[in-house]
């Protein structure tokens, strides 16, 4: 039982801790050995900057490959099925749910089969009903759009809005009736002003892209055709801040940083000052990067000042910083039990008999780096024996007294492997020497278990395994009687 507590307390600390989330208030993470600097304070971390809580990650995956097969899919059997009796609207209802879900569009190949989809959608939908009838019928609504005061067919607009200026060919329409209406209201749309999409200040590294074809690196605003349009920023990479809207005429649309540089500046000058109170945007973008980890990190906030010296403040998380102090002092309760042997328990004329005994201690630990110094009180309770004590000379029973309370009050030192810092697990090697009432005294040898409670980072759960022997002192009855105690003990360590 013993083995097992100790290898599971062992096993606690040789477990690596799950890696800190360290924000930076900066355009970016600064230098590998300045990031190093603060994961002494930290632990090993991720670090991220501007970017990371500027615009918030939603990575491209499975599940948008997926969508873009299905409209390729659908749109397949649409063709297959366009001669067939009446299936115009059918083709475009299903290439209508189809599209729908799609919310990213990463390349001009994604963008071209989107367009090619919308275009089979708008022929189907005006092939299916009557044209007289199309800006009326309550079927028709969901494909209808109103654009300068006209009904017009939505798919098409959108298809143009996606590449304003394709040429388009015969060979993309299932008739030459839908190809003729595409023309004339590609010409009827590039007459109307252009929206806008309006690009903040971006981190550095950062790229727009717009209906699958990436914006020039600076450009602050960039036309938009009427219709449905596909915007998103890769950040390294990784897909961040979708957009999907519809432009109207004379539009502005903003693609909008969630931390502006101001803000950013700001926030930096708080952590300098020690503080993580730092602007609510920066604040919702920290927790929104540190959202996407699981388990939730311990999260903290880091800049450099203006000698490049890094400072880190705790924001979330239990995120604490353990500023370096080498003295730690450290009040201890425990309980527990276990054996007591004694060749002087009354009635056993001298021959050694092993008991079972329970109590408890208090003691406190001080700590000079891993050096420790302590002192603690244990009482030992053995109701199955009693041990006579007295002076040398009493000859009779009456001459002595009995007890079956054995309190211990010892000193001595030891060595922490590690310290006992918040949140983490240590150990304590150390030896002692007291006195074992009733007139014993002897060496002691304890190893202890700290393991971090939940919450401050200042408590711990103690296991404690503690030996003391020692004989009985000059002067008093059974002089040199020896006198062994094991006790296994549970408690708790407070840092004070």
């Amino acid at each position: 039982m013993i083995a097992a507590l100790l290898l599971s307390a062992s096993a606690l600390a040789a477990a690596p801790s799950p890696p800190a989330l360290v924000v930076w208030m900066l355009p970016t993470p600064p230098a590998e050995e300045v990031r190093k600097l603060v994961e002494r304070e930290t632990g090993v971390a991720r670090h991220r900057a501007w970017a990371d809580i500027t615009l918030s990650p939603e990575p491209a995956s499975g599940a948008d490959e997926q969508r873009t097969s299905a409209l390729q899919t659908v749109f397949k059997e649409g063709q297959s099925r366009w001669e067939e009796f009446e299936g115009e609207a059918g083709v475009a209802r299903a290439l209508a749910a189809a599209v729908d879900p799609i919310d990213l569009v990463q390349s001009d190949a994604e963008k071209q089969a989107l367009v090619a989809a919308l275009l089979w959608e708008g022929a189907g939908i005006t092939r299916g009903y009557p044209e007289s009838l199309f800006s009326s019928l309550q079927d028709t609504a969901p494909f209808r759009v109103t654009v300068a005061g006209k009904s017009v067919v939505r798919p098409w607009v959108d298809a143009i809005a996606l590449d304003p200026k394709h040429t388009f060919t015969r060979a993309e329409f299932p008739d030459g009736q839908s190809f003729s209406k595409v023309q004339s209201l590609q010409s009827e749309l590039a007459l109307l002003p252009k929206g806008h999409l309006v690009i903040d200040v971006l981190p550095e590294g950062c790229t727009v892209v717009l209906d699958g074809t990436p914006v020039a690196a600076g450009t602050r605003s960039v036309d938009l055709a009427v219709g449905h349009h596909y915007a998103h920023v890769l950040v390294g990479n990784v897909v961040s801040e979708r957009m999907e809207f519809d432009s109207a005429p004379n539009d502005n649309v903003p693609l909008r940083a969630l931390v502006s540089p101001e803000e950013l500046a700001s926030a930096s000058a708080s952590v300098l000052a020690g503080s993580a109170d730092v602007p609510p945007d920066v604040a919702a973008g920290v927790r929104s990067s540190a959202a996407h980890d699981s388990p939730a990190p311990r999260v903290f906030l880091a800049t450099v000042d203006e000698r490049g010296k890094p400072r880190v403040v705790g924001f979330s998380g239990g995120a604490v910083i353990t500023k370096k102090q080498p003295v730690t002092f450290l009040f201890v309760g425990e309980l527990g039990g276990g054996v007591l042997e004694s060749s002087g328990f009354a009635g056993n004329q001298g021959k050694s008999a092993l008991t079972y005994q329970f109590g408890g201690s208090l003691g406190f630990e001080l700590g000079i780096y891993n050096a420790a110094i302590f002192g603690s009180g244990d009482i030992s309770l053995s109701p199955g024996v009693q041990m006579p004590f007295g002076v040398e000379g009493g000859t009779t029973p009456e001459d002595n007294q009995f007890t079956s309370a054995f309190f211990r009050p010892n000193g001595g030192i030891g060595v922490y492997l590690p310290r006992p810092l918040p949140g983490k697990v240590f150990f304590l090697l150390a030896g002692d020497y007291g006195w074992f009432s009733p007139a014993s005294m002897g060496p002691g040898v304890k190893l202890s278990v700290g393991i971090p409670m939940p919450g401050d980072g200042k408590t711990w759960l103690r296991i404690t395994l503690d030996g003391y022997r020692g004989t009985q002192m000059a002067g008093f009855l059974g002089e040199g009687t020896p006198t062994s105690l094991a006790s296994l003990r549970v408690g708790f360590g407070s840092l004070l």
